[in-house]
């Protein structure tokens, strides 16, 4: 029985996290690896082979761009498939990756089905495979199980914990900016957006308001936060999930409703220094 090999590229570990369940969810006997950046990606592929790369585009050090540069001219691990997820979903960006000879692209943010679906397409054409194959080869299996059941395990502590040590880290690095002018910015997750009123925030996260009965994404649910700024001359898809969600009036029917989203992007210079100048002019 073929075993199937997936890399996930992202400097996010949250991402990978995401990443990860969704094709685990789906596919539980395939093995996964994960880097945080285009180097260690690199490295990992010139000691062994995958049968697909799911890769972020934004990264430190090496980004999906330049990993995906590199590996096309690496002789037998060239034609090795490649997707490339990325933030921006604006028709230059989807050109330009299918220009580098990325096999396929998926935008943040994106539901399990749509992530399924790319993995999907993907193997079933570079593996001369069917839909049944990847099913036989992904079938759970008592190691199998055990496996995801411990990294489910995992995931829960050690999120409890990182979400301690980061919320003491937040407190001394990064005190959050309460807005004296409004400020209207953009919320997306799976296929949905919707118009948000930015209340205070920093550069770990930010508290919004959006109306109550518009569409609301769920507690720990990835989203995109759309900072345009300068005219839109400055524009940021900082990536994020669910924190919380309060409603700010006393009623079951509250017109608005107070959302905080937890920022994942944290290595990523670029979207920290417009966080940086857009806090430091609404001070």
């Amino acid at each position: 029985m073929k075993k199937i090999k997936i890399l996930i590229v992202d400097d996010a570990s949250f991402m990978r996290n995401i990443v990860r369940k969704g094709v685990r969810s789906v596919y539980p006997s395939f093995e996964t690896k994960e880097a945080a950046d285009g180097k260690q990606a690199q490295s990992l592929l010139m000691q062994e082979d995958f049968d697909l790369i799911l890769c972020d585009w934004e990264m430190p050090k090496m980004t999906g761009e330049e990993l995906l540069a590199w590996l096309r001219s690496e002789g037998a691990k060239k034609e090795t498939p490649f997707v490339m997820i990325t933030s921006r979903g604006d028709k230059d960006h989807v050109v330009k990756a299918l220009a580098l000879k990325a096999n396929n692209y998926i935008v943040k943010p994106f539901t399990n089905e749509k992530l399924t679906e790319v993995i999907n397409k993907q193997l079933t054409q570079s593996l001369g495979a069917t839909i049944g194959d990847l099913r036989k080869w992904g079938a759970n299996n008592s190691a199998s199980l055990s496996s995801t059941s411990s990294d489910a395990v995992s995931l829960l502590t050690a999120s409890s914990s990182n979400a301690i040590i980061n919320s003491k880290e937040r407190t001394s690095r990064a005190q959050s900016v309460r807005l004296k002018e409004q400020s209207v910015a953009q919320l997306r997750w799976q296929d949905r957006k919707t118009k948000c009123l930015v209340k205070e925030i920093s550069t770990d996260s930010v508290t919004a308001v959006i109306r109550g009965d518009s569409d609301i994404p769920g507690i720990m649910e990835l989203v995109v936060f759309d900072l345009i700024t300068n005219n839109g001359k400055d524009i940021s898809r900082i990536n994020g999930y669910t924190y919380q969600l309060q409603a700010r009036e006393a009623s079951a029917e509250s017109e608005f409703i107070n959302i905080t989203i937890r920022f994942v992007d944290g290595n990523d210079p670029d979207k920290q220094a417009h966080l940086e100048r857009y806090i430091s002019e609404v001070k």
